[in-house]
């Protein structure tokens, strides 16, 4: 009898190990040996059954979010970049699929697309989501939006390290006015390949290819009208959009319009900071 329940204790204890082993899973891009960038402890239901179960209102702003599993991001990695030592802003909100105006006290609600460890911010986008808060179609996303905001005459500026981790088609960046849209965006393809996309007068480019499990820092100044574009020092491009009536404000993360996400993406921001 001891010996069963020896066994039965043993067998136990081995179950639990492997249990928690599994809830905790480093994550690796695919570069070659480039060590894990983060580490993650949970999962992360299908959006279809949020939506069966109920656990999102339709049509309108949710105040309940959605939580989600735990990232942890490799500091020892992450944190060498130049912004690294950055303080992430606390005058920031962030807009998801199910809410367009979600304070900071909020945030931690909302972990399922949203969480900030260290000085990095931490944006995830899933398969099969859309926005749901009004009739929009599609339109997923998860942006951080500066409180800073302006009209046509002094220059602003924003910094930030990107890391790609998981690659989705989306915006990732964009200098936006409430009522004229955006002047300038910055685009990542599903590859990894990050474009920068003038609104009017040029033709896009690319400004940076094959970024999936690499960081670069991005800078973009705007004065309301005119705008230029910054790649890890480098001067990409710059160009002018018309803003007359709105006002202009700094939004990054990820945002697909009309687009289906066919698959779990997800991006890193570090040292975030804007003037």
């Amino acid at each position: 009898m001891k010996r069963v329940l020896l066994c039965t204790m043993m067998l136990y204890c081995l179950v639990a190990a492997i249990s928690k082993a599994e809830d905790k899973v480093p994550q690796t891009p695919p570069i070659g040996n480039a060590p894990a960038l983060f580490t993650q402890e949970g999962t992360d239901p299908p959006f279809q059954s949020i939506l069966d179960e109920k656990r999102i209102p339709i049509g309108k702003n949710s105040t309940e979010g959605i939580t989600g599993s735990r990232i942890r991001v490799n500091h020892d990695v992450i944190d060498k970049c130049e912004t690294g030592k950055n303080h992430i802003p606390k005058g920031i909100r962030i807009h998801t699929v199910g809410n367009s105006m979600i304070a900071r006290k909020d945030f931690d609600k909302w972990s399922r697309w949203y969480q900030e460890d260290g000085n990095t911010q931490i944006f995830r986008l899933f398969a099969g989501e859309k926005n749901v808060r009004n009739d929009r179609p599609l339109s997923a996303r998860v942006e951080a939006f500066s409180d800073l905001n302006w009209q046509k005459g002094d220059w602003h500026e924003w910094e930030g390290t990107y890391t790609i981790v998981k690659p989705g088609g989306c915006s990732i960046f964009q200098a936006k006015n409430n009522i004229d849209a955006w002047g300038v965006m910055i685009n990542l393809s599903g590859e990894g390949d990050i474009k920068l996309n003038h609104r009017r007068h040029q033709e896009d480019k690319v400004i940076a290819k094959n970024m999936t499990g690499k960081s670069f820092l991005l800078k973009v100044r705007d004065n309301g009208q005119d705008y230029e574009v910054f790649l890890n020092g480098q001067e990409m491009g710059k160009g002018t959009f018309d803003r007359p009536e709105g006002q202009t404000a700094f939004r990054w993360g990820m945002y697909l319009g009309e687009h289906e996400i066919k698959h779990d993406a997800m991006i890193f921001v570090t040292g975030a900071k804007y003037k």
